[in-house]
């Protein structure tokens, strides 16, 4: 599954909903997926997990106004606010949905895990209080993540060029055709401007490709190779996770001037 699949459709579709340019059904909808289920917990006023459309109402009430995504890594936590246990969990989720909020309401942050059942994968989202920090918390604008794309793009075909990633292996062309597939298929809300559609499929698709870079073993053979592979996928790598935090959230970037 792509890195922000859950995390970024409940972003651009919650947004959507909390503008009111969309439906919570339809948010529900798009988050779930094919998943078997989707719960809320530890909303402030709920004592009970709950479905994602009654979530959505709770954190307007609350006065939330908008989502943002972020997608930590080791070594690159940007996005992320305090305390160093929410980081934590975070990191371990590979991603987490920040509120934001007017002022005086409380600053929150949505984290997901995956349990699987006969039915197929169960999410918990459990919601946890954070420091406030204005958004964007250190994550690149729409515009800025564009450009940065633009440039890893370029950057992208010679590094994995030379890393001999795309040369002829049958195992590589089904992961790149199931990629393909993947990104094609992608929930975005029809509020979500076509400039971050295009970044969110763009970003989407050079992070599945790193991705197979790193799975292609014979990519490199020699401990030098490994690290050479590494060190030329981490900073693609950023720039990819940080244009789909960018573009997921288009919609709740502070300069929207709503």
């Amino acid at each position: 599954m792509l890195v922000s699949r859950r995390a970024g459709t409940l972003t651009a579709f919650g947004n959507a909903a909390l503008l009111g340019l969309g439906g919570p059904d339809e948010a529900s909808d798009a988050v779930t997926g094919g998943d078997a289920l989707h719960r809320v917990a530890g909303l402030p006023g709920e004592d009970d997990a709950v479905s994602i459309p009654l979530a959505l109402g709770r954190l307007r009430s609350l006065g939330v106004t908008g989502l943002r995504l972020v997608l930590p890594e080791p070594g690159d936590l940007v996005g992320l606010p305090g305390p160093a246990s929410f980081s934590g969990q975070a990191l371990a989720a590979g991603s987490a949905v920040v509120t934001v909020a007017a002022s005086g309401a409380p600053s929150l942050a949505l984290v997901p895990s995956v349990a699987a059942s006969d039915r197929g994968d169960v999410v918990r989202w459990d919601v946890v209080a954070v420091e406030f920090v204005p958004a964007p918390h250190g994550l690149p604008t729409l515009s800025e993540a564009e450009r940065a794309l633009a440039e890893g793009m370029r950057d992208a075909t010679s590094a994995l060029d030379v890393l001999d990633v795309a040369r002829g292996r049958d195992d590589v062309a089904r992961a790149l055709s199931r990629l393909e597939r993947e990104v094609r298929t992608l929930p975005l809300p029809a509020s979500l401007e076509p400039r971050a559609q295009r970044t969110v499929v763009s970003a989407s698709r050079l992070l599945g490709i790193l991705q197979v870079a790193v799975d292609a073993d014979s990519a490199a053979v020699t401990a030098a190779e490994t690290q050479q592979r590494a060190e030329a996928l981490r900073p693609l790598r950023r720039v990819a996770r940080h244009a789909l935090c960018a573009a997921w959230s288009a919609a709740a970037e502070p300069t929207r001037g709503r």
